[in-house]
């Protein structure tokens, strides 16, 4: 493999910086990368401004506090349908490349308990948080003296954050909730990166050339959310919450296959493949919001506060050459706290139970270098539909555009520009006993 190695190179050192400035799974991206959106179509319709506007299964999510005010028993079960394109350029060239998946986004129930006086409610379910989707392809001709081959690069990441929770939440006075969930994480990414090459020229005596790359990366862990909701009449509410870090459990399998096929047919395979297991501890989330509705008109807000630059490894990093000291000094360095804004509106049509409803959110990358204009923007559109006294459904779509600069693929592709438009329906069902 020397021929191939001189000849057609994609130098590890590419790979690991595309993996960090992209979506490529680069052992801390399991927190950083991929949208929070959360859960509850009616939420995510409201941009996520829900700590304060929360009075359904949702609540467990992102706010517990907020399960007092539900007086019926529900049942609530939640899909997503992704389309995520991705317009890669370099030197005048674009590649449109496509990605769509449909998946469960949550399932749960919210049980009251009766009381003589007061609120005591408890819920259960399983809710996907976090989708680490993402997509990217890129071809050229490489016309330098060493190459003069056809090249193609293609990743592809799926995989989510998700968590099984147990939330409870109590009224502690006429005006003030109090609410803890525990939350047991799981999740699964699976991250594929593939080079090709093709001597169309027949310059050389191999034919054509493929590298895969394959890491799936499995996750435990478990923390807590605590929160509360103050009621200041019946048409303003303020709420706060805190989640404690979380630390992962990661194990990694990955696997390298190489393949070369010369022009005699004969074909040269080489595989490689190991398990890294580690831990890893994310930051504190602290969040505020409010709310105000009156006259069929829901204005709510909130703010989410995460410090980057806490998380840390809890043992040796998968990343040779650093120990776990010098890794987490690496984190101090490049990462920064971040505010997470979100806005939303919701408007009850008169003499109907139609509701339509309108939101933002902006998510600021958590690097030192970024700018506000590196922030991702999300915009939201969203209906709920009481269809009888019992069932309600609620439906969201977001719309998500950004830019990235990532580092080259080798020694001709130096710079990789890409487009990135991300759009997103959400639909819930909610059953109310």
């Amino acid at each position: 493999m020397m021929f191939r190695t001189m000849l057609f190179r994609l130098p590890l050192i590419a790979l690991l910086m595309l993996a960090m400035a992209g979506s490529g799974p680069a052992q801390e991206d399991i927190f950083k990368n991929g949208t929070e959106f959360g859960i509850g179509a009616r939420a995510i319709g409201l941009g996520g401004a829900y700590v304060a506007a929360g009075d359904d299964y949702a609540a467990s999510y992102w706010n517990p506090a907020a399960l007092a005010l539900i007086r019926r028993f529900e049942v609530s079960g939640g899909m997503t349908h992704l389309v995520r394109e991705n317009d890669a350029s370099f030197s005048g060239q674009l590649i449109n490349d496509q990605f769509t998946i449909t998946r469960l986004k949550a399932i749960g129930f919210a049980y009251p308990v009766p009381t003589y006086r007061g609120s005591l409610v408890f819920s259960f379910g399983y809710n996907r948080i976090k989708e680490y989707d993402a997509n990217f392809a890129f071809s050229t001709f490489n016309p330098l003296p060493e190459d003069s081959v056809q090249q193609g690069w293609r990743e592809r990441e799926e995989g989510s954050l998700n968590n099984w929770t147990i939330a409870g939440a109590v009224d502690l006075s006429p005006r003030l909730s109090a609410g803890v969930g525990l939350n047991i994480w799981t999740g699964k990414d699976t991250y594929q990166f593939t080079e090709k090459e093709e001597d169309n020229l027949d310059i050389y005596t191999f034919d054509r050339y493929r590298r895969d790359d394959l890491i799936e990366s499995d996750v435990t862990g478990v923390n807590f959310t605590f929160g509360a909701l103050y009621r200041i009449n019946t048409h303003m509410r303020l709420a706060a919450t805190m989640s404690t870090p979380v630390t992962l459990t990661v194990n990694e399998n990955w696997a390298t296959t190489e393949e070369t096929t010369f022009d005699d047919f004969s074909v040269d395979r080489a595989e490689d493949n190991g398990e890294f297991e580690y831990k890893i501890r994310s930051p504190f989330k602290f969040t505020v919001g409010g709310s105000v509705n009156m006259a069929g008109l829901l204005i709510t807000g909130q703010l989410e506060f995460v410090d980057w630059t806490q998380i840390r490894y809890q043992s040796e990093p998968p990343i040779e050459g650093l120990t776990r000291a010098e890794a987490n000094d690496q984190i101090v360095e490049r990462y920064r706290m971040v505010q997470r804004l979100r806005f939303g509106a919701e408007l009850t049509l008169p003499g109907s139970a139609t509701q339509i409803r309108a939101g933002y959110f902006r998510d600021p990358l958590p690097f030192k270098w970024a700018t506000d204009r590196d922030d991702r923007i999300y915009y939201s559109l969203g209906i709920g539909l009481l269809l009888d006294k019992q069932v309600k459904l609620d439906v969201a779509y977001v719309l998500g555009k950004w830019e990235e600069v990532n580092s080259g693929l080798n020694n001709y592709v130096t710079r990789i520009s890409e487009s990135i438009t991300q759009s997103k329906v959400f639909a819930t069902l909610s059953f109310r006993l």
